[in-house]
């Protein structure tokens, strides 16, 4: 038994030993200081360089400045000038690049719109020069579609703003109808159709601001000048039925002249690519 007793006591020590020294290394471990992990590095700051597409919503108000002249084979029988509006909603896309160096911002950028921009203006003939009249003349013109090709430069206060100022060229379908009514006695009324694509000039400005991941969105103003649209056409309307065409079947005639511009404000949303 003593022999027993010995070894029994051994162990106890030994296992005692074992449970001071696991206890102790445990201590030491939950008091060991962990060093904290660096903190992940900021994202790059957003940069305007790249090529980026979008879309864009606005509304146009244009002006046409148009003079209207009726006349037959005695020459011109009467002149009246008005102005007003081609307004409506237009909507499209655009695409562009930016370089950016530093604080500006340089780039180039085009775009293609839809519109339903159309006014209208009345022109009358009275019987003092028209003998057969009074004749009115109902004049719409309307802007189907435009573009612009332009270039930009901006400065960018802080990395995520960009404001521009852009310019360059446009162009535009305008079509232009005509109805031409009237006389003593009423005559049937007539219409005149005319369609041109009009290359002019464009200027404005802007503030693009970055949204999150490559979307950004932008805010912009343009005025653009198509110049002058011009058109004549003969109706089968007798014009007067005095002096020359007394004994002449004479036809009243109409030309127009338009002084067409255009400004613009839109909303847009642009995706650089890279």
């Amino acid at each position: 038994m003593g022999a027993i007793m010995r070894r029994s006591l051994v162990v106890a020590g030994l296992a005692a030993a074992l449970c001071i020294g696991l206890l102790g290394a445990s201590a030491f471990a939950k008091t060991k200081h962990h060093p904290k992990p660096p903190d992940p590095p900021p994202p790059p700051a957003w940069s305007w360089t790249g090529f980026y597409t979008g879309v864009n919503l606005g509304y146009g108000w244009g002006s046409s400045n148009t003079t209207v002249s009726f006349f037959d084979p005695t020459g011109i029988l009467s002149t009246s000038q008005s102005r007003f509006g081609v307004d409506g909603v237009l909507g499209g896309a655009q695409a562009g690049y930016n370089w950016q160096v530093n604080n500006w911002v340089w780039g180039l950028e085009t775009d293609f719109q839809g519109t339903g921009q159309r006014g209208t203006g009345t022109y009358i003939c009275p019987v003092t020069a028209c003998a057969a009249g009074p004749f009115t003349d109902s004049l719409t013109q309307r802007i189907d579609w435009f573009g612009t090709t332009r270039v930009r430069a901006g400065w960018v206060p802080v990395p995520d703003s960009l404001w521009y100022v852009t310019g360059g060229v446009a162009y535009a379908d305008i079509r232009t109808s005509e109805t031409i009514s009237g006389g003593t006695p009423v005559q049937p009324s007539a219409s005149l159709g005319f369609n041109t694509v009009k290359a002019g000039w464009a200027l404005g400005a802007g503030y693009e601001g970055h949204l999150a991941g490559n979307w950004s969105w932008k805010i912009e103003y343009l005025f653009m000048d198509f110049g002058n649209v011009a058109g004549s056409g003969i109706t089968p309307i007798i014009s007067s039925g005095v002096g020359f065409c007394d004994t002449h079947v004479c036809n009243l005639g109409t030309s127009f002249s338009s002084t067409l511009t255009d400004n613009i404000v839109r909303l847009g949303l642009n995706y650089k690519w890279q």
